[in-house]
C-alpha cells in the first residue's frame, strides 16, 4: 500500500494532468473566449450534457462606483433594466417618452429641494406623471418573452464589483435569446420608474430585518475607511433612495454599459463556430466607451488592535479582520490555503479545533477577494455561559498564530490541499458553476487559463511560503469587533399615498415581441431522464436499492445512504447528524478519522430531515474503497463523548436566540403551526432542556435505530454499477430484515372552516410576514399537470398574475408569490398557499389585493399560449445535473411511475386550454376559507382592521416555537 504523501501526490499528478475531461467530441472543461471589436468580451463554453444553455451579462462597476451622493444608483439600475426598451416594453413610445422626460425632470427637482411641502407637491406631481406614462407600458414583457422561450432562472445582481443579469433558456432557443438580450442594453427605457422605487424600498426594508446583514454592514464601515466598499452600501442608504436621480441613473450607464465594459458568458447545450456569427451580428453594434480609470483609494495600517463596540445581536458575536491583497496578486493562492489550513468542510483546521474540542461555540473564516482590497476575516461566537468575546477573540487569535509558527504536520498541509482541488473539480463540473467562474474572472480581469492553471499552482505552494504569507498579513494590526445582546434601531419607511400605477396594455405586444416571433426556433428535442439508461437500479439486498448514475465530467463520485426515518419519526436525528458530525472511533479521535480522510481526497458527513437519516460520502472513485471502509468504521466503532451535548444544547440555544429575532423566520413557523399544528418542526423538535438531558448513547442508539430502515443508496461516478455494488456489500454493515419505509411523509394540513387570521406581533419587524392558506381537492394524477398550469399562470415567476399586481403596479412588495402544494402521492388533498413579505403599514393593502386576486382570479386567456410554451421547454431549461438523475429517479419510481412522468404531463399541456386552468381555481380554491397568518408590527397594523378578514386569532412566539 502507498504512504499517504506518495499518494496525495498521485492525485495531484491525476487532477494536474486530466483537468480537462473531454466527452464525445466537445469537451466541457475548455472555454473558447474572443473579443468583438467594440471591446466586448465574450465566453463561449460547450457542454452537451445538459439541455440546456445558462446565459449571462456582466458589468464591470457595481455598487462601488454609485455616486457617493446618490448610492444604490447600481442596484436600482439593474432593477430598470427589466422594464423595456424604446421598442419592448410600450404601445407607443413617442408618447410615453413625453410624460417619462417630464418625470426625470421632476425628479431632479425633488433632489434639489428640501421643504417638505414642496416635496409632497412634487411627489404628487410624479404620480400623476407615471399614471399618464403608464398608459402605455407593457408590464413584464422581457420576463415573459423568456418564460415563453421557456427561460428559467431569470434574474441579475449587484455586487460591490459588478453587475450581472442570467437565466438559463432551451439549446434550441439560442437565437432568441441573443436577440433579446443584445436588445435589452440597447436604449433602455426607465418607466415605471416610481412604482419600482417601492419595490427596492421592500427590498431595503428586508435588508434591515435581517440582523447579521446589519452587523456585517457595520463592520465593514469599519474595515473600509475610506473606499466604497465599507463607505457605501450596494443597496444604498434610505435618505438616498427618498431622492433617486433618473439623470445620474442615466449617466452610470452610459459610463459603464459600453461594451468594452460588459461580457456576455454562455454554458451549455451550444455550438460555438454556429453562434459566434450571430453574437458579432447582434451584439457588434453595442457602442464602446471611455471607462473611467480605476479607483485609486488607499486604506491605512490598521493602528494595532482596533476595537469596535457594539449591542446589535440576540447572543454575542464577533468579527476579526485583517488587510490582504487584491485579486491577481501573487499571495492570493497561498492566502486561500491558510484559510483552509484554519478551517475547512472536514472540521480539522486549526480553527475548527477548537468548536470541536468545546473550546468555544463556533468560529469561521472568510475571504473577501474584492477587485481593488482584500480582507481575511474571521467570526467568532463564545460559550453561551462564562465566556466573554475577547477570550474567544484570543483563542482564535492563538490557532492563527499555530498556522504562522508553522505548528502543522506535512500529512495535513497535503490532505487539505488534495480536499482544495477535489473541491475545485467539483465546482467547475457543471455549467452553471462555470458560468458564475467566468463572470467573475471577466470581473477581476482574469482568465479562463488561472482557473485550469489552478491545480499546478496550489501543488506548488509550500509550507514555508504559508508560514511566510501568514506572517506577513495576520500581524499586530487588525480590527475587531464585538457585539452583545442588544436591539439595533431600524428605520421604518411610511407607505406613500400615490396612486397605484396599473398599465392598461398589460396583455399588449411591442413591436419588438412582434419581431422576435419571426426569428426561427431550432427544433426542440425534449430530453427527458431515461429509467435504465440514466440511471441503473435494481436491490443489491432485501430492501436496499441502489441507484446509479454516469459522471462524465470527472473522477468525483458522490455517494448517498439515505435511510427511510427521519425528524418526523424521531426527534433525536436531528442532533444525531450534528453530534455524529463530531465524533471519532474506538481507534481514532476526531481529528485522526477526518485527517485519515482527507489524506485520500474523502469527505464523511451526516445530516437528517423529517424524511431520511443520510450518510454522504464523497471523494474520488479510485478510492471508494478504502472511503467505504471508513464508511464501515464509524458506523461498526463510532465512540461517544458526553462533553459534545454542551455544544448541541448551546447550538440549540443560541440558535432560538436568533430565530426568535430574525421576522422572515418566525413568520414561516407561524405558517407551520397554523398548517401542521403539535407537527409543526418549530414544535416536534427536541427542546434546549431535553438535550441537555441526553447523553451521547442516546444518539448513538437512534443511529443504530436508523440504520435499520429500509435504505436508497444513490451513487453517482465513473465505476460500473456491478463494481459499486460490490463494494458497498463487501464493506457497509446492511439490515438483514430492513423496516419498510414511510418515508416521505406528507403532513396534511389542518381543515379551516371560516376565514381567520392567526396573529404574533414584533415590534421590531419592519417587515410584515403574510401567509396565505387555502384547503383544496384531493389531487389525482390528472390534476399534477393541471396544478403546473395553474402556479405558473398565476403565482411563480416573474410573467405570473401575483408578481405583476402585487409587485409591479402596486409597489406591495419585494417578495411575493403563492401557488398550489400537491402532496408527494395521489390522494391526499392539496392546499393553496400564498405569500407576501411588505413594509408593515402596507399589510392591510397587500392582504386586500392578494386575498381578492386569490378568489376572484383574473382571467386573461391572452396568455395560454406563453404558458404553454413555457411550460414545456422549460422541461429543456431545468433539467438537473447528472449528480440528481438517481434521487429524481427514487422519487418517481415511489409514486408509481416506470418513466418519466413529464412525457405524459407534456402531452396534456399541447393540448390544455385556458378553462383548465380556470376550472382548476375554481374546483380547488376559489370560494375556500382563506386563513392568513401575519407576523407585524401592530403599531402599524391594527388588529380591528384585520377582523375583516375573519376571526383574529392571536399567538405568541412561545406558542409556536418550543
Amino acid at each position: 500500500m502507498q504512504c499517504a504523501k506518495s499518494k496525495i501526490n498521485l492525485f495531484f499528478m491525476l487532477i494536474i494532468t486530466s483537468s480537462i475531461i473531454t466527452a464525445g467530441e466537445f469537451n466541457p472543461l475548455e472555454v473558447q473566449t474572443y473579443t468583438l471589436d467594440n471591446g466586448l468580451t465574450v465566453y463561449l463554453n460547450e457542454d452537451h450534457n445538459t439541455t440546456s444553455v445558462f446565459g449571462a451579462v456582466a458589468v464591470r462597476g457595481g455598487g462601488k462606483r454609485d455616486p457617493k451622493d446618490a448610492t444604490g444608483i447600481a442596484h436600482y439600475l439593474e432593477h430598470l433594466l427589466f422594464k423595456g426598451t424604446e421598442e419592448m416594453g410600450t404601445i407607443d413610445f413617442e408618447k410615453e417618452k413625453v410624460f417619462l422626460d417630464s418625470i426625470q425632470v421632476k425628479y431632479d427637482e425633488l433632489g434639489a429641494t428640501s421643504d417638505e411641502t414642496q416635496r409632497l407637491a412634487i411627489q404628487n406631481e410624479i404620480n400623476r406623471l407615471s399614471v399618464k406614462a403608464g398608459e402605455f407600458a407593457i408590464p413584464n414583457e422581457f420576463d415573459r418573452l423568456l418564460e415563453g422561450m421557456g427561460g428559467a432562472w431569470i434574474n441579475a445582481f449587484t455586487s460591490n464589483d459588478a453587475i450581472v443579469y442570467l437565466n438559463k433558456f432551451p439549446g434550441n432557443q439560442i437565437e432568441k435569446w441573443l436577440e433579446v438580450y443584445s436588445h435589452r442594453f440597447v436604449n433602455p427605457v426607465f418607466r415605471l420608474f416610481q412604482s419600482e422605487l417601492e419595490t427596492v424600498y421592500e427590498e431595503k426594508n428586508r435588508a434591515m430585518d435581517n440582523m447579521f446583514r446589519q452587523l456585517f454592514t457595520t463592520y465593514m464601515n469599519h474595515f473600509f475607511k475610506e473606499h466604497p466598499y465599507g463607505q457605501q452600501t450596494v443597496l444604498g442608504s434610505v435618505d438616498h433612495l427618498k431622492n433617486p436621480s433618473l439623470t445620474k441613473m442615466r449617466e452610470y450607464y452610459d459610463t459603464y454599459y459600453v461594451a468594452n465594459n460588459m461580457a456576455l458568458v454562455l454554458t451549455g447545450d451550444l455550438y460555438p463556430d454556429e453562434i459566434l456569427p450571430l453574437i458579432e451580428e447582434k451584439f457588434g453594434s453595442w457602442k464602446s466607451g471611455k471607462i473611467p480609470p480605476s479607483i485609486n483609494i488607499t486604506e491605512n495600517p490598521f493602528d494595532g488592535r482596533e476595537k469596535i463596540n457594539k449591542r446589535m445581536t440576540p447572543i454575542k458575536v464577533g468579527f476579526m479582520g485583517f488587510r490582504t491583497v487584491p485579486i491577481g496578486h501573487d499571495d492570493e493562492g497561498a492566502l486561500s490555503l491558510c484559510l483552509q489550513l484554519l478551517t475547512n468542510e472536514s472540521k480539522t483546521g486549526l480553527i475548527d479545533e477548537l468548536v470541536v474540542d468545546r473550546k468555544i461555540m463556533e468560529a469561521g473564516a472568510f475571504n473577501m477577494d474584492f477587485v481593488d482590497m482584500g480582507a481575511a476575516n474571521f467570526f467568532f461566537l463564545p460559550k453561551l455561559f462564562f465566556q466573554s468575546l475577547t477570550k474567544a477573540e484570543n483563542l482564535v487569535r492563538g490557532q492563527i498564530d499555530k498556522l504562522k509558527a508553522g505548528d502543522f504536520d506535512d500529512e495535513y498541509f497535503n490532505a487539505v490541499k488534495l480536499t482544495m482541488l477535489r473541491q475545485h473539480e467539483e465546482y467547475i463540473e457543471s455549467m452553471e458553476g462555470r458560468l458564475f467562474i467566468l463572470a467573475d474572472l471577466f470581473i477581476k480581469n482574469k482568465s479562463w487559463e488561472d482557473i485550469v492553471a489552478w491545480p499546478g499552482i496550489l501543488k506548488n505552494i509550500t509550507k514555508e511560503e504559508v508560514m511566510e504569507v501568514a506572517n506577513r498579513y495576520f500581524g499586530d494590526d487588525f480590527l475587531v469587533l464585538h457585539s452583545k445582546m442588544g436591539f439595533p434601531k431600524k428605520t421604518k419607511l411610511e407607505k406613500p399615498s400615490f396612486e397605484p400605477v396599473i398599465p392598461k396594455n398589460s396583455e399588449e405586444k411591442s413591436t419588438f415581441a412582434d419581431k422576435l416571433e419571426k426569428i426561427p426556433e431550432g427544433e426542440l428535442n425534449i430530453r427527458y431522464i431515461e429509467f435504465d439508461k440514466d440511471v441503473q437500479y435494481n436491490d443489491i439486498s432485501e430492501n436496499v436499492h441502489l441507484y446509479h448514475a454516469y459522471n462524465p465530467i470527472n473522477s468525483i463520485f458522490s455517494l448517498n445512504f439515505k435511510y427511510g426515518v427521519g425528524n418526523l419519526k424521531d426527534a433525536k436525528l436531528e442532533q444525531t447528524a450534528e453530534l455524529l458530525n463530531l465524533l471519532g472511533t474506538d481507534s481514532y479521535t476526531f481529528n485522526q478519522f477526518k485527517g485519515e480522510l482527507q489524506k485520500i481526497g474523502t469527505t464523511i458527513s451526516f445530516s437528517s430531515d423529517r424524511d431520511y437519516f443520510t450518510i454522504h460520502v464523497k471523494g474520488f472513485d479510485d478510492q471508494l474503497d478504502e472511503s467505504l471502509e471508513f464508511v464501515n468504521e464509524f458506523i461498526t466503532n463510532v465512540k461517544g463523548d458526553d462533553d459534545k451535548i454542551k455544544k448541541l444544547a448551546e447550538s440549540a440555544k443560541s440558535g432560538r436566540k436568533i430565530e426568535k429575532r430574525e421576522p422572515s423566520t418566525v413568520g414561516k413557523a407561524l405558517r407551520d403551526f397554523v398548517a401542521y399544528g403539535e407537527q409543526s418542526s418549530f414544535l416536534r423538535r427536541m427542546t434546549v432542556k431535553e438535550i441537555k438531558n441526553t447523553k451521547s448513547i442516546d444518539y448513538i442508539q437512534a443511529f443504530q435505530n436508523a440504520l435499520k430502515y429500509e435504505l436508497d443508496i444513490f451513487y453517482t461516478g465513473r465505476l460500473s454499477f456491478d463494481s459499486v455494488a460490490a463494494s458497498i456489500k463487501k464493506s457497509i454493515p446492511l439490515s438483514k430484515n430492513p423496516i419498510d419505509s414511510q418515508s416521505p411523509n406528507d403532513l396534511v394540513v389542518k381543515n379551516w372552516d371560516e376565514d381567520a387570521v392567526y396573529l404574533v406581533k414584533d415590534k421590531k419587524a419592519v417587515q410584515s410576514q403574510i401567509y396565505f392558506l387555502a384547503n383544496g381537492n384531493p389531487v389525482v394524477e390528472s390534476d399534477r399537470p393541471k396544478s403546473n398550469a395553474y402556479n405558473k399562470y398565476f403565482g411563480r415567476g416573474m410573467g405570473s398574475i401575483i408578481f405583476q399586481e402585487i409587485r409591479e403596479f402596486r409597489s406591495l412588495a419585494y417578495s411575493s408569490g403563492g401557488g398550489y402544494k400537491t402532496n408527494f402521492y395521489n390522494n391526499k388533498k392539496g392546499y393553496f398557499s400564498g405569500y407576501v413579505g411588505c413594509q408593515a403599514d402596507k399589510s392591510l393593502e397587500a392582504i386586500t389585493v392578494f386575498k381578492d386576486l386569490t378568489l376572484n382570479m383574473p382571467e386573461k386567456p391572452d396568455r395560454m399560449e406563453q404558458i404553454k410554451s413555457g411550460l414545456i421547454k422549460s422541461i429543456n431549461a431545468n433539467r438537473p445535473s447528472f449528480r440528481s438523475f438517481p434521487s429524481r429517479v427514487s422519487n418517481w419510481l415511489k409514486q408509481g411511475y416506470l418513466d418519466d412522468p413529464r412525457k405524459d404531463q407534456v402531452s396534456f399541456y399541447e393540448n390544455m386550454t385556458f378553462d383548465d386552468i380556470v376550472n382548476f381555481q375554481k374546483d380547488n380554491i376559489a370560494g375556500r376559507p382563506i386563513v392568513i397568518t401575519l407576523l407585524t408590527d401592530t403599531k402599524q397594523v391594527n388588529s380591528e382592521d384585520l377582523s375583516q378578514f375573519g376571526k383574529v386569532i392571536k399567538l405568541k412566539k412561545k406558542d409556536i416555537l418550543n
